[in-house]
């Protein structure tokens, strides 16, 4: 039976954050997860991506479902939160081009939030690379993540879709400009909790606003002060958070992993204040919001802010063709690569039955490495014709219904 790439998640367009928030996983979680699939199922290679709005895995298997993956999934994140999870909340495709073709559009940020987020192909790329360090990697696979890397790479030369800045960071400031008021953004002082990839990516965009004061701050000082360093910005005690004192800012941004509910309280005052929360699961606990406190988690960032630009819209259509013509590809080289896996089991199977059929006086006059020799060649001579009709077949309207034949039809 042939491998097949398949995929089960869980994503912003199936479930809201605070119930993605229960598969938000660590590095050391990830792992535990890989080998739980691995080990209770026939999967060797896989590839887990994980972001603030998607969790997801990627997978090839001769005999393994993508719902047995999802229970697998529900089971691993139930036990850690000891909660009851809906399966309804999975989206799941157990055909290699459907795979592929959701993998291509999540890598270039057509089922991103903020469509068109340039964080989503940097996880992608470290999911993969995770991947290959781990030796979950496979031929599917690879020819799939190809396709991803090579349409990122025309999308970007023969399109705009690229230009502007469209992430959820560059979105959380613009939704500070938004809230407070474009004049009055230089009054405004603003702390950054978290020194991870989604803090570097809003301090990247801090140049395009005027903001009085940016502190950050982060449990282990050093990262912040290297953060801080770098970007001309100043520091925060961590002590501060953790006691709950804002007082200075007008602007919280939090991006700190696996801290549900980090900031639960604060000191009483009456400035006014804005709360963005792009953690996964939540930082801010929404019961602080009051009249003085608004607070958005990241579905709600997401949603509020059109960070479509016009070049992007009308480059969507070019997209798109990019990657029909990448998936075609994708597609020509599955078929050929099952003919491939044929023509291997038909050649050994013609080996053996020369060697098996071979007369009794050939059997007695030649010796086993000679007999070895002739029939190698047999095998290969009829191979090699039956190659040459399969890929003519195959370059112009041979399917995959076709070649199931032909392997039933051929006992292979």
């Amino acid at each position: 039976m042939d491998n097949k790439l398949m995929y089960a998640g869980i994503t912003h367009e199936t479930a809201p954050a605070v119930e993605r928030a229960y598969y938000a996983m660590s590095d050391i979680q990830k792992q535990r997860l890989a080998t739980m699939l691995k080990e209770k199922l026939a999967i060797r290679a896989l590839v887990i991506l994980t972001t603030c709005n998607r969790t997801e895995v990627y997978f090839e298997s001769a005999t393994a479902t993508p719902y047995q993956v999802r229970e697998i999934i529900i089971d691993f994140a139930s036990s850690l939160h000891k909660a009851t999870l809906d399966k309804n909340a999975f989206l799941i495709f157990d055909c290699s081009i459907d795979t592929a073709n959701h993998l291509l559009h999540v890598s270039n940020g057509l089922r991103s939030a903020v469509i068109g987020d340039k964080q989503i192909m940097t996880q992608v790329k470290a999911a993969y690379q995770h991947s290959l360090k781990q030796k979950n990697q496979g031929s599917l696979l690879e020819r799939a993540f190809q396709a991803v890397f090579r349409s990122h790479k025309r999308i970007a030369t023969e399109s705009l879709y690229q230009r502007g800045s469209t992430s959820t960071a560059y979105s959380s400031l613009k939704m500070v400009t938004d809230y407070f008021g474009k004049e009055t953004t230089e009054n405004l002082s603003m702390l950054i909790v978290g020194a991870g990839e989604v803090a570097g990516d809003i301090l990247k965009y801090l140049p395009k606003f005027n903001f009085r004061d940016i502190y950050i701050s982060n449990r282990t000082a050093e990262k912040a002060i290297a953060l801080a360093n770098h970007y001309n910005i100043k520091t925060c005690n961590w002590k501060w958070v953790e006691n709950g004192d804002f007082s200075a800012f007008d602007v919280v941004i939090t991006a700190v992993s696996h801290r549900k509910h980090l900031i639960k309280k604060m000191m009483k005052c009456d400035k006014k204040r804005l709360w963005i929360d792009l953690a996964m699961p939540s930082n801010v606990d929404a019961r602080i919001s009051d009249d003085n406190n608004k607070v958005y988690n990241i579905d709600e960032v997401t949603g509020r802010v059109n960070a479509i630009n016009e070049a992007q819209i009308k480059a969507i259509p070019v997209v798109e063709e990019i990657l029909r013509e990448e998936l075609t590809i994708f597609g020509d080289w599955l078929k050929k690569d099952r003919l491939r896996a044929f023509l291997r089991s038909y050649k050994n199977q013609a080996k053996q039955t020369f060697l098996q059929m071979a007369p009794i006086t050939l059997l007695q006059t030649t010796d086993v490495a000679e007999l070895e020799i002739h029939a190698e060649k047999f095998a290969n001579k009829l191979a090699r014709k039956s190659a040459r009709t399969l890929n003519q077949a195959c370059d112009a309207e041979f399917t995959n219904q076709g070649l199931e034949i032909i392997y039933k039809a051929f006992r292979i």
